[in-house]
C-alpha cells in the first residue's frame, strides 16, 4: 500500500466519500452497517465469533464499530495514511480500537477475521499479491478474510467512483480476478456474494437482495475467504 497516498483526504473524508455517494440517498454508515450485517447473515453466522478482526486499509476507521459490535473481538486497524489513523484514533478514543501503519506490527496468526473494503483497487497491481501475503500471516489457520470491493460490472459503480477524489486512481478488479488472486495466495474461496442492488428510492425492494446475490447486479461484491487449517505462514507456492 502507498504510504502516504490518503494522508490529503483524511480530513475531507467524509465530505468526499457523500459527494460520489449521493445518487444512492445512503450515507457511508449504511454501508459500513450493510457490510457486516451481511456477512454475518449470509457466511458468518453465530454462533461465530472472532477474538480478534483486521481491518486492511481501514482509513478513517469507518467499520470499527460495526466489526466490533457483530463479531465481539478486539480490533485492529491498519492503514498507511497517519493523517486517517490520526484520524481514527481521534473518532475512536476509548474504544480499545488499536491502529498501527504497518502491518508487519501484527503478530503471525493471531487474527480470527481480517476484512478489507475497497482498498485493493488502490493498490498497485504488482503490490496486491505482497499485502494479501501479510493478511495471509496474520490471520490464524481456519481465519476468515472478508474481501468486499466495488463492482466492476456495474455502471452506476463507475459514475460513483467518478465524483469521489480519492478514487481517481481506482483499478478496479473483475471478481474472478480477485478470487483467482486471493487462491494464488493460498485462500480457500468459499463463495462470493453481490450486495447493494437498491438506492434509497428503492429500499422498499430490498428484501429481495438475498434472493439476487449471485447475479452481478450489486454495487458491491464480497468474496469470503479462508486460510486452510493445519497450514504454517506459507502460500501455496511455499512463500512465507
Amino acid at each position: 500500500m502507498e504510504d502516504a497516498e490518503f494522508d490529503h483526504h483524511a480530513q475531507r473524508y467524509d465530505e468526499e466519500l457523500a459527494q460520489g455517494l449521493r445518487l444512492t440517498g445512503e450515507g457511508k454508515e449504511f454501508f459500513a452497517e450493510g457490510r457486516v450485517t451481511w456477512m454475518r447473515r449470509r457466511w458468518l453466522k453465530a454462533p461465530w465469533t472472532a477474538n480478534s478482526i483486521l481491518d486492511f486499509g481501514c482509513g478513517t476507521g469507518g467499520s470499527c464499530d460495526p466489526l466490533g459490535r457483530e463479531f465481539g473481538g478486539s480490533y485492529v486497524g491498519v492503514d498507511p495514511s497517519m493523517a486517517s489513523l490520526e484520524e481514527a484514533r481521534r473518532l475512536y478514543n476509548g474504544s480499545g480500537a488499536t491502529f498501527f501503519t504497518e502491518s508487519g506490527k501484527v503478530e503471525d496468526s493471531t487474527m480470527d477475521l481480517a476484512f478489507t473494503n475497497g482498498v485493493f483497487h488502490h493498490i498497485p497491481p504488482d503490490q496486491r499479491a505482497a499485502c494479501l501475503r501479510e493478511i495471509w500471516r496474520t490471520l490464524t489457520p481456519g481465519g476468515r478474510f472478508a474481501f468486499w470491493e466495488n463492482n466492476r460490472w456495474n455502471p452506476i459503480v463507475h459514475w460513483v467512483m467518478a465524483r469521489v477524489p480519492f478514487d481517481a486512481d481506482a483499478q478496479m478488479l473483475f471478481p474472478f480476478q480477485a478470487r483467482a488472486m486471493l487462491r494464488e495466495a493460498g485462500f480457500e474461496i468459499e463463495g462470493t456474494d453481490f450486495a447493494f442492488v437498491f438506492p434509497a428510492a428503492l429500499k422498499g425492494l430490498r428484501w429481495l437482495e438475498p434472493l439476487l446475490a449471485k447475479l452481478p447486479f450489486g454495487g458491491q461484491y464480497l468474496v469470503i475467504a479462508r486460510k486452510p487449517k493445519g497450514t504454517a505462514n506459507c502460500d501455496q507456492n511455499g512463500n512465507c
